[in-house]
């Protein structure tokens, strides 16, 4: 059966590679470049401690594996190390030159090995004040059982030894603080602007750390684990979800090492005494590297001021008729027409605006709202904390399983409940992925629903980088099924009753199968038929085998997918006349969006949901359609931009071989995502 499909993780490595090339671009700007570099590492490091940690343990069944309808997780790893070595190379080559484009914009990282003599007085006060107060190291004996290592700090493994070679050498492990920027800005002299990493900054002051110990030669090299993240929980009811959480966090601290990553130049003899200490046996688990690891913290390398070498920033003013929304008033605009936000091309300060009329208006009664991910000192929380103070009835749903934010929202939820915000912690047995805002106001002796719906989070960091929908709409039928979808979470042993909305995992694989059918049926009948869908991610076999048979039945299947992606498409596929893209460019696609043709009347879907099982069976998701004609027309055109596009977007092919669609001859360039920065900024 495999023949008509890939390992998603295969697929996912293949999405990494295409950030990778924007990376090596010499097109894009330097700092983004840079910027690139760091999310193609922590990509990677999110990769290995979820899915490549759950393929291990799936290669502990044995041929148990082929019931769970997968490809052998033992071949999966084998390949995945060899993509993650080839692409490694590409890294360190991606890396090497941004460096020293870097340096000809006069911009140098140095080590401690070239720090000018004019900048050491500094560095020797930065390190013995900031830096070394921090650092407590773990001296390594031979009869010790060494403490375990954690999994988000890097190591700098030290061999003492002294410059005449007399003794026996000693060894330490220094953990490097994760609570300093990893990137220090010397203080600036002539023209020249000169950056150190901190794992630099340690090494230089090693000498001031061991002052009391007889050795004088110092040799250092990098370690880095990346341990099991994936969170176990059993199904004891009894257990809060708190509890099990805050439990399982810790437990991810000793989560089993997937991937060490080690300096490649540590001496043989003292790599086999770490990795004894450590208890890392078996060669699958040690991947050689460079000097320096954790690269994602590139994401966070300085900007200097250098506007000239990053992407302009997406606008933060609204255009004319949202400023005249913003006005006039949401809810007396709401009531007209249904208002569809296009984030990051209309910023999302927008619904914060919203949020702020919500807080303060006197008719309003209640806000209700689903949590997934949001930004570190939310204005959106801050919003709703004051409507709590203001006297509305305010009930957050904070789903506590969001991946590495587990923690962020146990806090958030226990500063909501101190600001009289009621908090509703998780579904059992379901992760809450909606994007649902739910407001009730008071009109005329009724109460009036207004609605908020989203494809991304209610994140205004993220929301200036991924690219989402955002729906604000007063259609009552709409408020009802999002109010019927907040009653289930308080009584979940009731499944919604929805006129509208598509909510998973009750209805929308029915839903999809039934829109696909509707489609094939269509096309059967000699009635033209199309589907075009924007997702992150495309691994769910039951919707795959849809589409396969939907293209060969003749309905015309157009695919948008940034991440996974499990079909096999091209001349030789199961279905040849199906065609897909990838785009990776300024902004990270992130909405989902369906098309359906529809015979004469065509429908509009926005999504919350990505076609995976977990999205299908596992998670409360929305799927909400757009009523308005006019928006309709816009996701349309929206969506048709971004196929034209043959500047950004890679072809989608049987080998993943992330080929660029080039312009055909006499076309012109579409970069989509800029044609859409200039078309939207009218809407």
């Amino acid at each position: 059966m495999h023949h008509h499909f890939r390992s998603k993780e295969i697929s996912w490595l293949s999405f990494n590679e295409r950030v990778l090339q924007e990376a090596a671009n010499v097109e894009v700007p330097l700092l983004e470049r840079v910027k690139f570099l760091g999310i193609y590492s922590s990509n990677l490091d999110e990769f290995f401690r979820v899915r490549v940690a759950t393929l291990k343990r799936l290669a502990t069944l044995g041929d148990r594996y082929k019931e769970l309808n997968i490809p052998n997780p033992v071949e999966t790893l084998k390949q995945i190390n060899s993509i993650v070595a080839r692409e490694n190379q590409s890294f360190n080559k991606a890396y090497n030159q941004v460096i020293k484009d870097l340096a000809e914009e006069s911009i140098h990282i140095i080590d401690n090995r070239s720090v000018p003599t004019q900048h050491q007085n500094w560095l020797k006060d930065y390190f013995h004040n900031h830096v070394a107060p921090r650092l407590m190291p773990i001296m390594l004996k031979s009869s010790a059982k060494l403490p375990q290592l954690k999994d988000n700090p890097m190591y700098l493994a030290v061999r003492l030894g002294k410059k005449n070679g007399t003794g026996r050498p000693s060894h330490a492990i220094i953990e490097i603080p994760g609570d300093l920027p990893r990137f220090a800005v010397l203080p600036q002299s002539g023209k020249s602007t000169l950056i150190m990493y901190l794992d630099d900054i340690i090494r230089y002051g090693l000498s001031e750390i061991f002052l009391h110990l007889p050795y004088d030669h110092f040799e250092s090299y990098a370690i880095k684990f990346t341990r099991d993240s994936e969170l176990e929980f059993d199904d004891d009811f009894t257990d809060s979800v708190y509890d099990k959480v805050a439990e399982s966090l810790l437990g991810r601290q000793g989560g089993f090492p997937v991937r060490a990553n080690y300096d490649a130049t540590i001496p043989a003899q003292f790599l086999r005494l770490l990795t004894k200490k450590l208890n890392l046996t078996g060669s699958d688990n040690l991947y050689p590297g460079a000097r320096y690891h954790n690269r994602k913290d590139l994401i966070d390398f300085p900007q200097l001021g250098r506007s000239d070498l990053l992407y302009t920033p997406p606008p933060q003013d609204a255009p004319k008729r949202l400023k005249r929304i913003i006005k006039e008033g949401f809810f007396s605009a709401l009531k007209k027409k249904d208002l569809l936000l296009h984030i990051p091309y209309h910023s999302f300060l927008i619904f914060i605006d919203f949020l702020r009329e919500v807080s303060m208006d006197p008719l309003v009664q209640s806000i209700q709202v689903t949590q997934y991910r949001l930004a570190k000192n939310s204005f959106v929380a801050r919003a709703l904390m004051a409507a709590a103070h203001n006297g509305k009835e305010v009930t957050i749903m904070v789903e506590p399983q969001a991946r590495f934010d587990e923690g962020a929202n146990i806090a958030w939820a226990n500063e909501y409940q101190r600001n009289g915000v009621r908090v509703i912690l998780g579904v059992q047995g379901l992760k809450v992925h909606s994007k649902l805002c739910l407001v009730s106001r008071r009109e005329h002796g009724t109460l009036r629903r207004y609605t908020a719906l989203g494809t991304g989070n209610f994140n205004e960091m993220s929301a200036k980088v991924f690219s989402d929908h955002l729906l604000l709409t007063a259609n009552r039928e709409i408020g009802a099924d999002a109010s019927a979808i907040f009653e289930f979470f308080e009584r979940t042993y009731k499944a919604p009753k929805l006129k509208h909305l598509i909510a998973a995992p009750f209805h929308l694989r029915d839903f999809v199968k039934e829109r696909i059918q509707t489609e094939i049926d269509n096309a059967k009948n000699g009635i033209p038929a199309a589907i075009s869908i924007k997702v992150n991610n495309l691994s769910d076999l039951e919707t795959i085998n849809l589409l396969y048979d939907a293209a060969n039945a003749g309905v015309k299947v157009r695919l948008i997918v940034r991440g996974m992606f499990s079909m096999i498409t091209g001349p030789d596929s199961p279905a040849p006349s199906i065609e897909a893209i990838g785009i990776v460019d300024k902004y990270l696609e992130h909405s989902r969006l369906f098309l359906f043709q529809n015979g004469t009347t065509p429908l509009a879907y926005l999504s919350s949901a990505d076609f995976l099982p977990r999205n299908f069976d596992g998670r409360i998701e929305t799927v909400f359609p757009i009523l308005d004609g006019k928006l309709r027309k816009q996701l349309t055109d929206f969506f048709e931009v971004q196929w034209s596009d043959n500047v950004k977007a890679r072809i989608l092919n049987k080998t993943l071989s992330n080929r660029f669609r080039k312009p055909k001859e006499g076309e012109e360039q579409v970069r989509s995502q800029f044609t859409l920065e200039n078309q939207l900024r009218s809407y």
